[in-house]
């Protein structure tokens, strides 16, 4: 049973995007997967999402500049950058298309809660 919202995430590792993919879906989600910020933001154009989580450190498109088209595209779609990397860093730039960072590893409720946090109740059916 989906209890709400299209999720995209979007990481270049297969093995940590799949992980994610799994406890998204298993939290209720729809969810749609890439693996690049290029492939992402084609994936975006072309459908509704209510969240974009995105890895920060990419080839090619990273994370913020990832996040940053997304904001172009659509302001009021929520974007999460998942780090290993301090996250203090993601903010460094100062950067509004970010709206929260979670730092790897994170737990499926961890994820969830970021997921509810950032989305509120106002997810797309």
């Amino acid at each position: 049973m989906k209890t709400g919202g299209r999720i995209l995430v979007v990481d270049d590792n297969g093995i940590f995007r799949n992980l994610v993919s799994t406890m998204l879906a298993r939290l209720g989600y729809d969810v749609s997967t890439a693996d690049s910020g290029e492939s992402g933001l084609s994936i975006f154009l072309k459908n509704k999402f209510d969240v974009v989580l995105s890895d920060f450190e990419m080839p090619g498109m990273d994370g913020v500049a990832f996040a940053r088209s997304v904001k172009n595209s659509s302001p009021l779609t929520r974007v999460v950058i998942m780090t290993g990397s301090d996250t203090g860093t993601v903010f460094s730039t100062e950067n509004p298309a970010v709206d929260k960072v979670i730092s790897k590893p994170f737990t499926m409720e961890e994820i969830g809660e970021t997921i509810r946090s950032v989305s509120g109740q106002a997810l797309c059916a």
